[in-house]
């Protein structure tokens, strides 16, 4: 193929290239190309403010203003992430106009690059900062090589010259310090507002992102009997694109987690009463949990709170940067310190870190019950001591259900139920797949739900809640998908059990372990008693059939 061929298929590529990112721009929000702010109105789902989905290129040298453009929808990170990027290729651009005027992209060569990489040493920027904005000039010319037919060579380094440091210590607070601040958040003397004080206990029992925690809906909960579920929001995994994924976390009524689900009903009460009384600020979410009127913490002699008269009659949507400033309010008014005399002023980070590796709160179960046995050398204790726990936690899962004995539970084999009444029997043989329910092993319908006055077996909000029930009669045909779905579980609690960031997929591990261990005995009764039946059937059919005379 001649050059000439080469470059006009390049071309052409750069153009169909850059129509489609242009037609992308409907999949995202609002605005025009030619706009010089961009607001991902369409990605906006979460409690994150207005700012946090907006694209700003003010900062841009006009002359690169369509390429950095491009760039930023070629980008595939959180919008947050792409105005950083675009900030700090900003920078750059802005030193290459001011120290050799403008040149086209393609001009631009790694002498010049260099001559940036040596500003960047000499500034007083950290070195968390000069990585960042070295590779974001990176990313941008590897990137824009697609749609910039004249550009071929990469002018940037492939390995960055600034190397990250990181200090995970400073993610961490002791549980010393914890402890002060658990003990003030549930002391009920104090005038510290329900929102606070759920939103408190929500992050400080569970592993969650703040942004997930204050997008909750105000409709989070599911009773499911002597449980709740509650529903967290997450947006990781979605990229921010489409629905987020829900995350059901179960939580035994009881001990603390009474308490947190007691909080959550109380504020769902308390901001169904404000939307009665106040109108909700413009661009606010309108179903979300934490829909509150502005306050801050102030000194009155002790911990006192002062809503904000500019906004006190409207509803706002709470985010991570206003939480953290209540923390300091609280930590500096009431002068919380540690042993060392230190001011304890902790982030909704810090308690993300501590809730993974500390955790105060495991679905209702003590801190001796729920400890991650971990640091043992000998792997073979640590496995003991698992042991131990997924015991532990199976015994109190099915103490609290109370379900029926594995004997006395019903069964199905070939059409015919044990352990049934005739009514249910007779109803339940008439038309069996309109009550068959949920999965085994990837396989529908392999168990029947016995509920025949109305419970709707595919409406279930979670999978596990007819495995938990009485009305679910399992099916000695599917007692190997049963098995391989209890194989499953075993290996993600061998997983997650050594790993205390994990602490939450253990949980749900042994939950669904030991209610699959007793629909399997539940089979494996059944399995016995129809072998006793037939043996008892033929030895009857062989003396009938024997002629004694």
């Amino acid at each position: 193929m001649n050059i000439k061929k080469q470059l006009h298929l390049r071309e052409n590529y750069s153009k169909n290239l850059k129509e489609f990112l242009i037609h992308r721009i409907d999949q995202l929000g609002y605005f025009n190309f030619s706009d010089d702010s961009w607001y991902f109105e369409k990605r906006h789902k979460d409690s994150l403010p207005k700012g946090c989905y907006t694209l700003i290129f003010y900062q841009v040298p006009i002359q690169y203003k369509k390429s950095v453009k491009y760039y930023a929808l070629l980008c595939d990170n959180q919008v947050s992430t792409i105005q950083k990027k675009c900030l700090n290729i900003a920078r750059f651009l802005k030193f290459i106009v001011k120290q050799f005027g403008y040149l086209a992209l393609e001009k631009i060569t790694r002498q010049h690059v260099n001559a940036f990489e040596y500003s960047l040493n000499l500034s007083s920027y950290s070195m968390n900062n000069k990585q960042r904005t070295y590779a974001s000039v990176h990313d941008f010319f590897t990137k824009i090589s697609d749609f910039d037919e004249n550009l071929n060579n990469i002018p940037s380094k492939r390995i960055n010259p600034f190397k990250q440091r990181r200090n995970k210590k400073e993610n961490l607070i002791s549980p010393e310090d914890l402890k002060i601040w658990d003990t003030l958040l549930k002391d009920e003397q104090l005038n510290i507002p329900l929102e606070f004080r759920t939103l408190y206990w929500l992050i400080r029992s569970f592993p969650n992102r703040i942004t997930e925690v204050l997008s909750m809906k105000r409709d989070c909960l599911k009773s499911f009997y002597s449980e709740y579920v509650i529903q967290i929001p997450i947006f990781k995994q979605s990229g921010g694109y489409g629905q987020p994924v829900i995350k059901s976390i179960p939580v035994v009524y009881q001990g603390h987690g009474k308490y947190v689900i007691d909080l959550i009903k109380k504020l769902q009460e308390q901001t169904n009463s404000n939307l009665s009384k106040y109108p909700i600020a413009q661009n606010q979410k309108h179903d979300y949990l934490f829909l509150i009127r502005r306050w801050n913490f102030y000194d009155d002699n002790g911990l006192n709170v002062r809503f904000n008269q500019k906004f006190t009659n409207q509803l706002y949507n709470w985010t991570g940067p206003k939480i953290n400033e209540l923390l300091k309010q609280m930590g500096l008014i009431m002068n919380i310190r540690n042993k060392h005399n230190q001011l304890i002023t902790p982030t909704t980070h810090h308690f993300r870190h501590s809730a993974v590796t500390e955790r105060l709160y495991t679905v209702g179960y003590t801190i001796e019950q729920v400890r991650r046995l971990t640091g043992h050398k000998n792997e073979s204790m640590t496995k003991f001591y698992t042991h131990q726990l997924v015991e532990k936690h199976k015994e109190i899962h099915l103490g609290i259900s109370q379900l029926s004995k594995p004997h006395e539970s019903a069964v199905e084999f070939k059409g015919k139920i044990l352990n049934l009444d005739k009514r249910t029997t007779h109803q339940l043989s008439k038309d069996p797949r309109r009550y068959l329910t949920w999965e085994a092993n990837g396989k529908k319908g392999v168990g029947i739900c016995s509920d025949i006055s109305g419970c709707n077996p595919q409406g279930t909000s979670v999978h596990f809640e007819c495995y938990a029930c009485d009305w679910f009669v399992p099916k000695i045909e599917y007692l190997s998908d049963y098995r391989a779905e209890y194989v499953y579980w075993e290996k993600v609690i061998e997983r997650t059990s050594g790993d205390s960031r994990r602490a939450a997929h253990f949980e749900n591990a042994v939950r669904n372990l030991s209610y699959l261990e007793r629909i399997i005995s539940i089979c494996e009764n059944g399995v016995a008693h129809f072998k006793e039946k037939l043996v008892l059937n033929k030895s009857k059919k062989d003396l009938e059939s024997y002629n004694w005379e």
